[in-house]
């Protein structure tokens, strides 16, 4: 991976990793208060729909693509594949992705391999490998845990809006891209 991401560079193309995260409507519970001595009651309905932000980041730089779908399935994959690719079309691009099951139909090769994008998997198990993990424990712990919103919808715009906002120099830093973690994930 490291010698594909070094000749992508070497050849004038770009480098990117993509990963994604689940926003649900019932927000994660990092906190809870009761009376002391007493357990915290939490209510749970049963239904708790979700809106799955797929994002890739390109590592030399720290722009940001992000496609919102409701689902993580193989069409959603596709989509998020499909307008990378609409990112400077004529110039080929390295994904590095972790092993999840959506990302390997061949659909999903297909539609990369059409977009000018070649595709390389983490080792199986590595969220340690992926940079957009410390991006999307961030968004969860400001914007959605411990908060509940009107609608899904609006968490959904209050994240991305999250994710807009920030510099691409802070979102290199945020994804610890210019730490020693990543020394292997030429820039």
């Amino acid at each position: 991976m490291i010698t594909q991401a070094q000749a992508m560079l070497t050849s004038g193309g770009e480098v990117w990793v993509a990963d994604e995260t689940a926003l649900r409507e019932f927000p994660p519970l990092r906190a809870s208060w009761s009376l002391r001595g007493a357990p915290a009651t939490v209510l749970i309905s049963g239904r708790n729909p979700r809106r799955t932000i797929f994002g890739a980041l390109r590592v030399s730089t720290g722009e940001l693509v992000h496609t919102v779908r409701k689902q993580g399935r193989t069409d959603d994959v596709l989509a998020a594949v499909e307008h990378l690719g609409t990112v400077r079309p004529g110039v080929p691009k390295l994904l590095i992705w972790d092993n999840a099951p959506p990302h390997h139909p061949h659909r999903v090769r297909d539609a990369a391999t059409a977009a000018g994008i070649t595709v390389a998997f983490l080792p199986f198990r590595s969220p340690e490998l992926m940079p957009l993990e410390d991006l999307w424990r961030g968004l969860k712990q400001t914007v959605a845990a411990n908060r509940c919103y009107p609608s899904l919808e609006e968490l959904t715009l209050r994240a991305l809006a999250w994710l807009d906002g920030m510099s691409d120099a802070e979102r290199l830093h945020r994804c610890g891209l210019e730490t020693s973690k990543f020394d292997w994930l030429p820039t």
